[in-house]
């Protein structure tokens, strides 16, 4: 017959593990809502779908809330009006370079404050469907503005941002392209250029028409000035 001890000291130990499961969820659950900074899940096509406390508390909306009104609808509720490409961007970044990192600096506001905060964000993927494409990233954003004392950080800091920006827009450009972006970069004329690269001066005007459009620059000065922004020249 079954020793009835032993049946005692396995349900024992199963209560044991239970309590300690239980008592380590409570500790990560704790972190998690407690951390200084909003940790939030976004899915690609949904906007954020979970959110931990500290998000609510620093811009005033609860999960349900958001949920109730939509992801895309919240983050376009609380994102400055120049700064909605950030989220936009960072959608892009995941459809395009797969489970590769994105960061960026924007600003948002509490929902029951017209003045906006700076933060600065970084993601990561998260989840990724059948097809092996991201599907959810998980976000951390920071509030800056205590950090913000003086106009010289926040001028360095926006000028990061840009060239964050202007990195991700390079990504957009074949590498003949960005040869002769570089070469622009460097003063070359339309003619050294071609001679360099063993093309026609036709060939590379047609590529610069290509680069300015890709970056939405309308002349060589903002060209050179976004691609040396980016690090390039």
């Amino acid at each position: 017959m079954p020793d009835p001890s032993c049946d005692a000291d396995k349900f024992a130990d199963m209560d044991r593990e239970i309590q300690n499961l239980r008592a380590k969820c409570e500790f990560l659950e704790k972190v998690i809502h407690e951390v200084p900074a909003n940790v939030y899940v976004s899915n690609l096509d949904q906007g954020l779908v979970w959110c931990n406390r500290t998000n609510e508390e620093t811009l005033g909306y609860t999960l349900s809330e958001i949920l109730e009104m939509g992801g895309m609808a919240y983050l376009q509720a609380i994102v400055h009006p120049e700064d909605q490409h950030i989220p936009e961007d960072s959608i892009n970044h995941y459809q395009q370079f797969n489970g590769a990192e994105y960061g960026g600096l924007f600003r948002a506001r509490h929902k029951h404050e017209s003045q906006y905060k700076w933060f600065l964000g970084w993601a990561k993927a998260f989840s990724k469907n059948q097809q092996g494409e991201v599907k959810e990233v998980i976000c951390v954003d920071v509030d800056m503005s205590p950090h913000m004392n003086t106009e010289k950080q926040l001028i360095q800091a926006l000028k990061e941002n840009l060239k964050q920006k202007n990195r991700l827009l390079l990504k957009s450009l074949r590498k003949r392209e960005i040869e002769i972006l570089e070469l622009i970069c460097q003063g070359c004329s339309t003619k050294e250029i071609a001679k360099r690269l063993y093309i026609s001066p036709n060939t590379v005007s047609t590529h610069r028409k290509s680069i300015q459009r890709k970056l939405g620059t309308n002349n060589v000065a903002d060209l050179v000035s976004l691609g040396k922004e980016a690090g390039i020249g």
